[in-house]
C-alpha cells in the first residue's frame, strides 16, 4: 500500500464504523427506568404497530405515522410526552375504545412527562392532510399540550374524550371532524375552526371554564346541543360573514347575558375587523344533562 494513501483508507474505514455504529442505532429503547417504560426519540412508524397498558410510553422528539401505517394505543394505556415532543398522523391513529364496542374501557392518557407539567409542555398531534376518516379517540384525556389535536384535511371521530389544561384543545381545518360527547374545559381555546368549505359536528359537548369556548371562523360548521358556560368567551366569530349556532345552553336563558359571551359584529368597541352576526335561537332552556362524556 501506498503510504502516502494510508490516512485516506484510514479516514474512510472509521467513517463506515461510525456509520455501522451510530446510523443503525434503534430509536426504541426498552425500558428506561424500568422494564415498564418504553422510551421513544424521532421514530418513524412505518407499519401496524399496538401500544398496550402493561407498558407506560414516553416519547421524545417526533413520532410519525407514515402513510399506510396503523397505530393502535389500547384502552387504559399512558402515553407522556417530553418537552415540545409531538406525533405526525400521515396514516391512521386509532386511541381508546373502538366505536363499535356500547360500553366504554379504561381511559387512554396522552399527557406531560414533566413531574411539575403546565399547558404546552408538548406540541400535541397533528393529522397531517391524510384525508382519512377511519382514525379517531374514544374515552381518552388529552392534557398540557400546545395544540392537543391540530387536524388539517382529515376527519377523525372525537368521542367520550377528555380535554384539559391545553393552549388549545382541538383545531380544524379543513375537517368533517365529529366532535361529540367530550369535555373540554380550562384551556386558553376549546375549539379552533377554520375553512369555510367543510362541516366539522360539534355536538353534545361540555364546553365549560375555558378562555374562549369557540373560536369560530367556519361558519359552516354544526354546532348545537352543547352546554356552552362559565367560558370567559363562549364564542368568538372572526370572520364577516353570519354563524347560526341554534338549540345550546349557555348557563342562562336571558339574552343580555348571552350576548356578554359572545364576540361577533355587535361587539364595535373592541373588535379591529369587520365581523358577522351570531345567531343563537332558539335557546336551549335547560342544561343537557346527556352532553359530555358517557359513562
Amino acid at each position: 500500500m501506498d503510504i502516502k494513501r494510508f490516512p485516506l483508507y484510514f479516514c474512510i474505514i472509521s467513517f463506515s464504523i461510525s456509520l455501522l455504529v451510530y446510523g443503525c442505532q434503534d430509536p426504541i429503547i426498552n425500558g428506561g427506568k424500568n422494564d415498564s417504560e418504553v422510551v421513544l426519540r424521532d421514530y418513524l412508524l412505518s407499519e401496524g404497530e399496538t401500544w398496550e397498558p402493561e407498558k407506560t410510553y414516553i416519547i421524545h422528539g417526533t413520532l410519525e405515522i407514515l402513510p399506510n401505517s396503523v397505530l393502535e394505543i389500547l384502552p387504559g394505556t399512558v402515553v407522556k410526552f417530553g418537552r415540545d415532543a409531538h406525533i405526525e398522523v400521515r396514516g391512521k391513529l386509532k386511541i381508546g375504545t373502538p366505536l363499535v364496542r356500547v360500553e366504554l374501557s379504561e381511559p387512554v392518557y396522552l399527557t406531560s412527562n414533566s413531574t411539575n407539567p403546565q399547558s404546552g409542555d408538548w406540541n400535541g398531534i397533528l393529522f397531517d392532510h391524510t384525508h382519512d376518516s377511519e382514525s379517531f379517540l374514544r374515552n381518552t384525556v388529552i392534557e398540557y399540550a400546545t395544540v392537543a389535536l391540530d387536524i388539517k384535511t382529515t376527519s377523525p371521530t372525537l368521542i367520550d374524550c377528555t380535554f384539559r389544561y391545553n393552549e388549545t384543545s382541538i383545531a380544524l381545518d379543513g375537517s368533517n371532524a365529529k366532535i361529540q360527547n367530550n369535555a373540554i374545559h380550562d384551556n386558553d381555546i376549546g375549539i379552533y375552526t377554520i375553512g369555510r368549505q367543510t362541516r366539522p359536528r360539534i355536538e353534545k359537548n361540555n364546553i365549560t371554564k375555558n378562555e374562549t369556548g369557540i373560536f369560530c371562523e367556519n361558519v359552516q360548521s354544526i354546532i348545537q346541543d352543547n352546554n356552552l358556560e362559565n367560558n370567559d368567551y363562549a364564542l368568538k366569530l372572526n370572520v364577516k360573514f353570519d354563524l347560526g349556532i341554534p338549540n345550546n345552553w349557555w348557563g342562562t336563558v336571558v339574552r343580555e347575558e348571552i350576548d356578554k359571551t359572545i364576540l361577533d359584529v355587535h361587539d364595535i368597541n373592541i373588535i379591529t375587523k369587520p365581523l358577522g352576526t351570531v345567531d343563537y335561537e332558539p335557546i336551549a332552556e335547560i342544561r343537557f344533562e346527556d352532553a359530555g362524556p358517557r359513562e
